[in-house]
């Protein structure tokens, strides 16, 4: 199992699509131009000061885009997808730039100016124009990958049916191999197919065989890294199949020095804007329910040691529903008027600054569980425990991607997410996260 986990590994380096990442850096690389070329042209003033006015614009234009899944253009549904989260990137990307460039610069007269407003206007217009004809031409351009799956239908099936759903047409499953007799008749027919490996045991014996086919330029995938790249998550039922390669994989998960100084940062100046608002709704909440303001419980964090979690109250007292097994069974005979506000606005999670600044949680992670959840699902869901390999966070890849959590089903899914996370995570991840939960707090759904 170990060489076999090492070719796992290996693998994982060889990008499936290397044809549609070298379309997203060039489709970046176009916007970028596009902005900057207009307004070299336009402006009649084409100082160092206004350049770098410009390109505070243009990134911020760029990372909103980027936020609303405007560059996946492998995963986006339509070209209504692709051209709503452009206009809306585009958008919040030139308010946020041009706030910035007041922040920095002041209100000069000079921001006013009509090539300032034009570029903003032409980047607004402009680039979802060109994303939705970008799109109708990619879709053409990169042909799909045709697969033969070395594994059972009967196991996998499911699974690669949601693979093909989440490719749009991009991965197309032709056959099954389950047999050796089986994978000789393919070596004759499979042409410019591309090989799935979903079955270790299965694949081990065609070792030989499988080698041959990439002598003749036959791609050889693994199943681990195809779901990974269109699902976003990590399918429990992969995670206990190649349980060596994943436990490898989440025991690599290194506590970053820069994450906690982006999260200080953050807190920081979240903590100075939040107060105002747990100031207000502090008196609202006496006035409407009493003391106390602030709910704390312990919850589980890094390492499954306990920390004490701070929201504020959105529900009446009530000890007994608080200790009972299923507190959340009871959340809605509980909540109280204020708190039905606090929780559609989220300002009752704005005391976790507090828990960020000092280092129980992160801006970004896995939701912290009580522990009596704890205790249950680490019982029943395999991997979970690996959640806490990292801090818990304010906001999370699962809480974007999926909603709240009751059923035993529900915290699967919701653990694959999070498993996907802490193998992915990275600071530029975490960017992404904290933007798309803008988006989400807006009410959009994004693309995928």
């Amino acid at each position: 199992m170990y060489s076999v986990c090492n070719v796992v590994l290996q693998a994982r380096q060889v990008h499936m699509y290397q044809k549609i990442v070298h379309q997203k850096r060039l489709y970046i690389t176009f916007i970028v131009a596009f902005l900057f070329l207009f307004q070299f042209v336009y402006s009649d003033r084409f100082t160092n000061m206004r350049m770098l006015q410009f390109l505070i614009v243009d990134f911020s234009v760029v990372a909103f885009i980027f936020a609303f899944h405007g560059f996946e253009l492998d995963t986006l549904k339509s070209k209504h997808s692709i051209f709503l989260s452009t206009v809306i990137g585009s958008f919040l990307g030139v308010l946020l730039g041009m706030f910035l460039v007041i922040l920095i610069f002041g209100a000069q007269r000079d921001i006013y100016r009509h090539e300032f407003i034009a570029t903003n206007v032409a980047a607004i217009i402009g680039i979802p124009i060109f994303s939705w004809l970008y799109y109708r031409i990619i879709m053409k351009v990169i042909p799909p990958t045709r697969c033969v799956v070395i594994g059972e239908p009967e196991k996998y099936k499911a699974l690669t049916d949601e693979v093909q759903i989440a490719s749009h047409g991009k991965v197309v499953i032709d056959s099954w191999v389950t047999t050796i007799e089986e994978a000789k008749e393919v070596i004759n027919t499979i042409g410019t197919k591309s090989i799935l490996i979903a079955d270790l045991t299965l694949y081990r014996r065609l070792t030989d065989l499988l080698h041959g086919l990439e002598k003749q330029g036959v791609q050889k995938y693994f199943i681990t890294d195809v779901t990974e790249y269109w699902l976003y998550r990590i399918p429990l039922q992969l995670a206990e199949e190649y349980r060596d390669y994943y436990e490898i994989l989440l025991n690599q998960a290194p506590i970053s020095q820069e994450k906690r100084v982006m999260d200080i940062i953050l807190g920081l100046v979240m903590m100075i804007i939040a107060l105002p608002f747990i100031f207000i709704f502090g008196i609202l909440i006496v006035l409407n329910s009493g003391f106390p303001v602030i709910f704390k419980q312990p919850r589980v964090g890094l390492y499954e040691q306990f920390f004490m979690f701070y929201k504020l109250r959105s529900l009446k007292v009530d000890k007994k529903a608080e200790n009972s097994e299923n507190p959340n069974g009871t959340i809605t005979q509980r909540i109280t008027l204020v708190g039905k506000i606090l929780r559609k606005t989220r300002v009752d999670e704005f005391p976790q600054f507090v828990n960020i600044l000092n280092g129980t949680m992160s801006v970004v992670g896995p939701r912290p569980e009580m522990q009596v959840y704890h205790d249950k699902w680490i019982e029943e869901i395999p991997f979970y425990g690996y959640r806490n390999m990292v801090r818990p966070g304010l906001t999370g890849w699962a809480q974007i991607n999926y909603g709240h959590t009751t059923t035993k089903e529900e915290y699967i899914r919701k653990t694959e997410y999070d498993l996907y996370y802490v193998i992915h995570k990275s600071i530029l991840f975490d960017i992404q996260i904290i933007m798309q939960t803008f988006e989400t707090f807006l009410g959009m759904k994004g693309g995928r």
